[in-house]
Order: C-alpha cells, then structure tokens, then sequence
C-alpha cells in the first residue's frame, strides 16, 4: 500500500506543478499587464490560484485511484500502461485548453470557458478569424507541453506505477482506497465548508487581471462546460403595449419633487436583510409583534410601500439592488463572473465620487460566486467571516448579525467620509439559529 500511495502522492505533485507553469506560461504570455502588478500580487496569483489547481488535480485523481482498484486483486503492468495513456491523453487536452485560452484571452478579457466548444460545428468558420501564425503558435505551444510534460512523466513519475503485486489483504485494501476515492470530494470542492469552490473563490485583488491569472482555465472549462444551462430560451416577449401600461400603472408621474436630505454627499448605509418578507414587518400588512424595532424605524423614517423583489434568492438579489440588474427566472448572474466584470455597479459610481465603500457579511463569500462579483462590482473593503476569530462562529453560517454589527459599529468611529457600506445580514437565514431564547411558541415556520 506504501509503494501505491507514493505513487500517488507523486502523481499529484506532477499536475501542480504541470498548473504552476501553466499559470507561469499566461502571465509570461500577457507579460505587459503582468509587468505593473508587482512581485506580491503576482506571488498572490500562485499561492491563491492553487485552491483551483488542487480541485482541478483532484479531478483528474480520481479516474486511477478508481481503476486503482482492480489492481489489488490482478496482476500485471497493464495499469501502469493505462496510468501512462490517461496522462498524455489529459495533457493533450489540457495543453489544448491553456494555448487556446492564452491567445483568445487578449480579445475576450477573461479566462477561457467552454464557449469555444460551441464553434467546433463550424470549424472553416472558426478558423477563419485567427490568421495562420496563431495556429502555428496555437499548435507549436499545445505539442511542446504536452511531449515536455508527457515525458517528464515518463522519466520522474511513470516508473512509480511498475510492479504493483497483488495485496495479502484484499478486502481491507479495497476499503481503504474506496475511502480515499470519495474523500477527493474534499480537495474537489475545495474543503469542507458549506460553499464548493468557484472561479471567484481566487479573486483577491482590485486588479481584474491578477484575479484572472489566479484562475486555473482547465479548471474554469470543465466547471462551465458541466454546470452549462440549456441554449433553449423557454420564454416569449409578451405584447409591448400591455407591458408599458402595466409599468406605467407601477408608477406615479409628478412634476413636484421632494427632498429629503441636507446633504449633496450624505453617508450611505445599506442593510439587506435576509430572508425578510412583508408578512413579518408590520407597516407592511404583516404580523405586528415581530419586528417591534423595524417597525419604529418604518414610523421615522420613509416607507416605500409599492416596492416588489427582483428574485428570489439571494444571489439574484444583490446584482439587483447594487447593480440594477433584474433577476432572470433559471439563471444567476452572480455565477458568471465575465459578466458580472463588465456590469455598472452603484458602487463603481460611488468610488468614482469620491466615497469609500465596504462590504460586510458575517459568512463565506466565496458562496455562490459572491466574491468575484463583490471585487467586480468595486467594492474596496470586503469584511467576511474570516475577519473574526474562529469563537463568534456560533453559526452554521458564520457569525450571527450581533456580532456583525457590534464590529460594524466600532469601526464608525474612525471611517473617512463619505462613506458607503453595504451590509448583508445572515442570522434570518435558515435553518434560523439565533443565539437567544425563542420568542414565540412552537418550532414551525
């Protein structure tokens, strides 16, 4: 068993140093925008993209351990043969991927995705946009990774994988590794939290092209390619004229104005609260005992009682509210960061008057893309879980909004104005744990 998990062992250091260079070749590539990010941002690029990089191996694992099996039970070379076929079958591919993406990189400013995929019906098509020395480039790059690699597998790794005799204990054996395939899970999905790892799970920097380089493109390929919606549109545009008068009966035309404010740059504060419908809040037509505060609020302040939700999640809500963005009914912006790259935000109009904006939430970011978006959309501080210790996660989530907003208090005192912040609550969320007694009787919804 010592020999297999070496090999093993080995086999993975092989695809994170194939990904390494693979990052090392894109910035080398795009040299000119590497140039101006600096020694640590560029570190960064590696040492945070390597999350992607071991999802990515962990994939690729995943198909030997499995035919692993057998082995322990037959004799013969025949499955360091098929070790050997399978790596230079996926280092043809994936040299395929890193070259294509390389090029098509400098024309659609983010990481490849399985959209080229969708050319290859009409290859004369496709092939009449580039010009032959791209494809001579294209096609010089893809062999000399996949024979460099391919033979550096040979001479350092493939030996590793002779002479594999049958186990004395077989059943055990069997166990162990069929515990060992299902915990690739874990690296797959980029450990043990609630939220699998995305391409946003890498963004760490304001510069959009440092987050680019973070990410593992034969990573990013697979994931779109096998997370793709259906290219069918199931929706028809309904008669223009009954869609302007139901928007015009939505609204109220007025010549006079009302104004509110004493101030031409007032501090922004923005609480979207989770989960949080009419029929809790009591101005609203909803129960009036339960939220006695919010209620008060409502008496104080202005009420906006002809106001209906975009969508409903989450992750549809924030492009709405920060990006004016509508929610679409099967899909989620928020999960397609080359889109959500190119959208105006409130918050990149803000930043460019001058005001500092923030963002806080008391769990994971890397939830449903929510991190590349937040970076995408301008956002200059990011305050998330990880900015607490590890003792106020008294949440399946993370941090309850007590402690939220205790910090986002003490903070007020020495922030430079004008400021925007941007607040996401977390403890209305289910499964609904909040730390204190129940305040009504029984446990339904």
């Amino acid at each position: 068993m010592k020999r297999k998990l070496i090999a093993l062992l080995a086999y993975s250091v092989f695809w994170l140093a194939f990904f390494f260079f693979a990052r090392f070749y894109f910035l080398t590539v795009h040299n000119k925008e590497a140039a101006g990010l600096g020694f640590q941002i560029l570190a960064g690029t590696f040492t945070h993209g390597i999350r992607l990089d071991i999802s990515a191996t962990g994939y690729i694992l995943a198909i030997p351990i499995l035919v692993l099996l057998p082995v322990i039970w037959l004799k013969g070379e025949w499955f360091r043969h098929f070790v050997r076929v399978f790596t230079w079958i996926i280092l043809l591919v994936s040299s395929t991927i890193i070259a294509g993406d390389a090029e098509l990189y400098s024309y659609w400013g983010f990481r490849m995705d399985h959209t080229p995929l969708l050319y290859l019906a009409t290859p004369e098509e496709a092939a009449a946009s580039v010009t032959t020395g791209q494809i001579v480039v294209f096609c010089l790059t893809v062999v000399l990774l996949t024979v460099v690699f391919g033979l550096l597998y040979n001479r350092l790794i493939d030996k590793r994988f002779s002479g594999f005799e049958t186990a004395r204990y077989k059943l055990p054996l069997t166990a162990f590794f069929l515990i060992l395939f299902g915990s690739l899970i874990i690296p797959i999905r980029g450990g043990i939290g609630l939220a699998p790892i995305n391409a946003g799970t890498v963004y760490f920097s304001e510069n959009m092209f440092a987050n680019h380089a973070s990410i593992n493109v034969v990573w990013n390929v697979g994931s779109s390619y096998f997370n793709r919606k259906p290219s069918v549109n199931p929706y028809t545009f309904g008669d223009l004229n009954k869609s302007l008068a139901i928007r015009d009966s939505l609204t109220i035309k007025t010549d006079s104005s009302l104004k509110v404010l004493n101030t031409t740059r007032p501090n922004l504060l923005i609480i979207i609260l989770e989960s949080f419908g009419n029929l809790l809040v009591g101005p609203l037509d909803g129960d009036p005992s339960t939220t006695p505060c919010l209620n008060k609020l409502c008496a104080e302040g202005l009420l906006f009682t002809n106001f209906y939700a975009s969508g409903n999640r989450t992750d549809k809500a924030l492009p709405a509210i920060l990006n004016g963005y509508p929610a679409q009914p099967a899909v989620s912006i928020i999960k397609e960061p080359k889109k959500t790259q190119s959208m105006t935000s409130m918050v990149k109009i803000l930043n460019g008057a001058g005001y500092n904006s923030s963002f806080w939430y008391g769990g994971d970011v890397n939830f449903a893309n929510f991190n590349s978006f937040l970076i995408s959309s301008g956002f200059r501080h990011i305050v998330t879980k990880e900015n607490f210790d590890p003792t106020d996660y008294n949440s399946k989530w993370g941090v309850h909004d007590n402690v939220l907003f205790e910090v986002l208090q003490d903070s007020m005192a020495g922030i430079k104005e004008p400021f925007f912040r941007v607040l996401l609550t977390l403890s209305s969320h289910e499964p609904f744990d909040v730390p204190m007694e129940p305040v009504f009787a029984g446990k339904t919804i």
